[in-house]
This record gives C-alpha cells, structure tokens and sequence, in this order.
C-alpha cells in the first residue's frame, strides 16, 4: 500500500540558525513530502536571550526568516511560518495557548500535518497530545552535530562553524585601521591573518595628494565623494557577505567626511548620514597611537583590539 502524503512540521526560535538545525530540518525533509517550519518570536523573551548573550546586535524576526528562507531557497516543498507568541507563558509552560495559536497558522494554510520532528525528547508527550500525529526525535544528544543556539549566544566567534552561511554576515564585523605610508598594510596584514577579506580604496592617496596640493587645479568634484563613498559601502557589503568572522579596511566615512571638509571648507550631510548609519565596529587611527611606538609594537596593539572585538 502507497504511503498517504506526509506533511512535517518543525518548531524553533532559530536565535540564530546554526549547522544543528539545518541538519534537523534536512533529515525531516528526507522523511516527508512538505515541510513546514514554524519560526516562533514574543518580543520579551527573545530581547532577555539577547541580553544574556554575548551577539554583537540582537537578531530580528526578520532576520531569522531570511536566514531561513535563504538557507532553503531551493527547496520548494520547505515552508516557513512565523508564530508571535506574545501573551504566551514561557516554555515549558503555555502547552494549550501556544498550540492553539499553531493551530491558527496551519487552519489558514489548510496544512494538515502527520509528524512533528524535534530534537527535544521531553516535548514528545505534548506535541502528541495536541497535534495528535507521530513524534519523531532527531540527534537528541547532538551526537551528529554537536552545537545548540545557546552555545552560540554565549561565543559566536568561537562557534562560528556552526553559524549557518546565511547567518554570518549578519556577525562580521567591520574594522577601519586608518592612517599613512606603511600604516596602511597593517588592514592587509590583519585580513590575512584572520583568513578573511580587506576592502581596498585606491581613492584615498589621491585625496590625500588633492589636499596636500590644493593650490593645484582640483581634480575630484564634489559628486566624486558621493561615489567614492557609495562604492566603498557597496565593496564593504560585498565582502561582509563571504567574510571570516571580520572585515578590514582602511578608511571609515567619518575620515572621509573629514577629508571632504578640508577639501570644500564645508560639510556634506550625505557624508554625515553616511558616517551616522554606517558603523565600524573598530576604528583605530595612526595619530592615536604612540608615534615612538615601532612597526611591530603598532602590530601588536591592534592585533590585542581585534582579539577583544571578537570574545
């Protein structure tokens, strides 16, 4: 006798979706003909896991969705549903509220499910008892994978294996080592080191050059900054997307903004919303620094900063 059509369902915050839950999601998805994902949020609960964490910025429900939903953009028989669960008991209590409200979703889309899959075996009695289908349990003990959210909450960078690909760029982050001449190897070096992108801008020396001389006919306009600082967003964005755990360069739009103001004696309020909306997580200037310090002692200063970015 054929198998009748199997629909799945799968329940999880995804704060943030990590290698144990697409391997979830992919073994339920060898086991069933449709599977829907259930992404639940409640604005309270998910702001106190951030404050217990150590993320740099606290993840969205929009963010979690699209992580979801490019991590299976190929897979058309995934589903994704969000479930607000304001006015819900926190688990484990709130059983019948919390089903009630699943069953909600599911009576909207007309899906009928036949098998819930988790990885927490003391939530199979439950989900029987109010969906009325098959449990199943996969890698309950993280024999396969060995990570959960919480881990990653607690140390991002040092689980960041386990941060789905889709998620990443959402944790990189952005560092600005700025300053002259030899100074300005030290964003390379440091990208090499960390095994992850640097973000050139061949503008900069010229601008530099256009101060120093601003006696001598000029030859970037004022539209030349817009682009210049457009661009380097656009790089920046680029290279945040396929980074390792942080992205270097060696100019921020605050420099920049500087650098038009002594250029056009006024300022550029696209630069200042530049400056305003764009954030580096770390920026480090050469004039800051000790000026008796040598190449290497700089060297090491700002390897320490970085390494205390990423605890």
């Amino acid at each position: 006798m054929a198998l009748k059509h199997k629909v799945g369902l799968i329940f999880g915050k995804f704060y943030p979706l990590h290698c144990g839950h697409i391997y979830l999601i992919e073994k339920a998805m060898s086991q069933v003909d449709v599977l829907h994902i259930i992404l639940g949020c409640e604005e309270s609960r998910d702001k106190q896991l951030f404050d217990k964490s150590r993320l740099p910025k606290q993840p969205q429900v929009s963010d979690r969705f699209s992580w979801l939903k490019e991590t299976f953009k190929d897979r058309h028989n995934i589903h994704i549903h969000v479930l607000d669960e304001a006015g819900i008991e926190f688990y484990p209590n709130g059983w019948q509220d919390w089903s009630c409200r699943v069953k909600q979703i599911l009576s909207e889309h007309k899906i009928k499910p036949n098998v819930v899959f988790t990885s927490e075996p003391q939530d199979v009695k439950n989900h029987e008892l109010y969906f009325g289908c098959q449990v199943i349990i996969v890698d309950a003990n993280r024999d396969f994978i060995s990570i959960s959210a919480t881990q990653i909450r607690e140390n991002p960078y040092k689980n960041w294996s386990y941060i789905a690909q889709a998620a990443k760029p959402f944790f990189v982050k952005k560092v600005a080592i700025v300053g002259q001449n030899r100074f300005r190897d030290l964003p390379i070096q440091l990208a090499n080191i960390y095994n992850t992108q640097y973000v050139p801008n061949g503008y900069i020396n010229y601008i530099e050059r256009e101060i120093l001389t601003q006696h001598n006919k000029r030859y970037l306009s004022e539209s030349d900054f817009m682009k210049i600082a457009m661009l380097h967003v656009e790089r920046i964005s680029k290279a945040v997307e396929s980074a390792n755990k942080v992205v270097f360069t060696s100019i921020d739009f605050e420099t920049l903004a500087q650098y038009y103001e002594q250029l056009f004696q006024k300022d550029n309020e696209i630069l200042k919303a530049f400056k305003d909306s764009y954030h580096f997580d770390l920026v480090i200037h050469e004039k800051d620094l000790n000026p008796k310090s040598s190449r290497l002692e700089h060297f090491e200063t700002i390897t320490k900063e970085v390494e205390a970015l990423l605890i």
